[in-house]
């Protein structure tokens, strides 16, 4: 097993290496926000940090550069933070165990977060260099990225004088994109009547599924176990609620789900269970071939089921809300245009909550998903909560900067890289609400499995990135 020291580019991974060494999930980002900034303290640079921890690092034009423009060089700093449940890693204050074959980097029982540490990576490897050639340079650093952008929608743009920016949080190397959909969270809350009899109890566990990105994978027709549960939980008959909880976030694609119910018919419970798990193996064998539902029996006890009413009023919302792609974009062949994602289900207490992460790059189709959720949402007596709304950005016409990186890389690589519009978000789309006439571009390396803990960092495809973003910063 090879230490990051010893495989290249070393710079950008002794930096990567850094970043990993202090628990950077989203919400958790005080201490990596602070490690940028002693960074920069440590370099004699110039840099702000705001009130929601964004971090904005200037550093003046290279020998020969200095009458060119200023480049915003962005990434942000919170990762996707899941683990495999026998890891003994608490990702509220560990740093993560890094590993790699020379082929790849991972980390050992959770997510890597390569994205987006890779870019803070590149981005501080660039700052630290006194032989790399660039024209002035504005790194940013946002946070909380991967739950509704929401450092980029507090920062003050003003702090920044750039009109071209390279966004380095693509997972494809070999593609440029040029343009995104725009997103919303929605937090649906359900009240719970519970009762105090006592109940004949069973666990049902649905888990093993591939799972992945809400925005990049939303199309490839992979199980949601939140949605399997939903589903299998109709099936059961007049079951009562005990608890949930299933899925890790909004915008990853719910691999495992447990629920926790009362029933009057064990034996029938089960062989229901048997049939769905035929059922749903046989339908998602090629994308989930490790899916799995179990039911446990837990015999009779007071667990303060919820009364049968509010059990069948959530239920049928379970199933009446849509989840996965909802329309195909007609101007672009593949193109997810508005899709959602039923990320979490957490049922606990007296109240049952559901998150869902909705995208569109048509914002009236965003705006008329929304509205009918929320429609559903009333009609079962639940409340609905939308935050975190960023907008699409959009495709430009006309590209300096798209044009360099084009030239760079048939320069270094022979061949054409893609031109792309994706359905994920990025934090483009609001940066060029707040920079009028911003230019910009996001590239990155092979990233696969991101927001899993099957995450995997290529390493020549990260020294190949580094190289065009070097490339684009000389000839711009």
């Amino acid at each position: 097993m090879k230490k990051l020291t010893e495989i290249n580019p070393k710079n950008v991974f002794e930096f990567f290496e850094l970043l990993c060494s202090v628990p950077h999930g989203s919400f958790n980002v005080e201490r990596i926000s602070e490690l940028c900034c002693d960074f920069a303290r440590a370099r004699g640079l110039e840099y702000f940090r705001d009130g929601a921890g964004n971090v904005i690092i200037k550093k003046p034009a290279s020998k020969g550069f200095e009458g060119r423009p200023a480049v915003i060089l962005q990434g942000h700093m919170d990762m996707v933070a899941v683990k495999n449940p026998d890891c003994d890693i608490d990702l509220e204050k560990d740093g993560l165990r890094l590993a790699s074959d020379g082929e790849y980097v991972w980390a050992e029982g959770t997510s890597l977060g390569a994205d987006d540490c890779v870019a803070l990576a590149m981005i501080m490897a660039i700052l630290d260099s006194e032989d790399i050639e660039h024209p002035p340079i504005e790194a940013l650093f946002t946070v909380n990225e991967e739950v509704g952008m929401l450092g980029a929608s507090a920062l003050d743009a003003s702090l920044l004088s750039g009109k071209t920016m390279i966004n380095i949080d693509s997972e494809e190397e070999n593609v440029i994109t040029v343009g995104c959909a725009g997103g919303i969270l929605l937090t649906a809350s359900f009240p719970m009547k519970r009762t105090k009899d006592y109940v004949h109890a069973a666990m049902i566990a649905i888990y093993g599924l591939t799972g992945g990105h809400s925005g990049g994978e939303i199309h490839k027709n992979r199980a949601n176990s939140n949605v399997l549960m939903a589903q299998l939980l109709t099936k059961l008959g007049d079951v009562r609620l005990i608890s949930a909880n299933g899925g890790d976030k909004p915008n990853a694609i719910a691999n495992k789900t447990v629920c926790r119910i009362a029933l009057s018919d064990f034996a029938a419970a089960k062989k229901a269970v048997e049939t769905f798990e035929q059922e749903v193996k046989e339908k998602y064998a090629e994308t989930d071939p490790g899916l799995t539902v179990r039911i446990v029996d837990e015999g009779f006890k007071n667990s303060g089921a919820a009364d049968l009413i509010s059990s069948r009023r959530i239920i049928k919302a379970l199933n009446e809300l849509p989840d996965g792609v909802q329309t195909m974009s007609d101007a672009i062949e593949g193109l997810v245009q508005t899709s959602l994602n039923f990320g979490v289900l957490n049922i606990s207490d007296f109240r049952t909550e559901l998150t869902y992460c909705l995208r569109s790059s048509v914002s009236a189709e965003k705006l008329a998903l929304r509205e009918k959720l929320e429609g559903i949402i009333k009609a079962n007596r639940g409340r609905a909560e939308f935050s975190g709304d960023y907008p699409a950005w959009e495709y430009r016409e006309e590209s300096s900067l798209r044009s360099v990186a084009v030239m760079s890389y048939e320069k270094l690589y022979g061949r054409k890289p893609g031109l792309s519009v994706i359905h994920a978000g990025l934090e483009c789309g609001i940066l060029s609400g707040k920079i009028p006439g911003l230019d910009c571009i996001s590239i990155g390396p092979d990233i696969l499995n991101i927001h899993t803990t099957s995450e995997r960092l290529s390493v020549a495809s990260t020294e190949r990135t580094f190289e065009l973003v070097l490339d684009i910063l000389k000839n711009l």
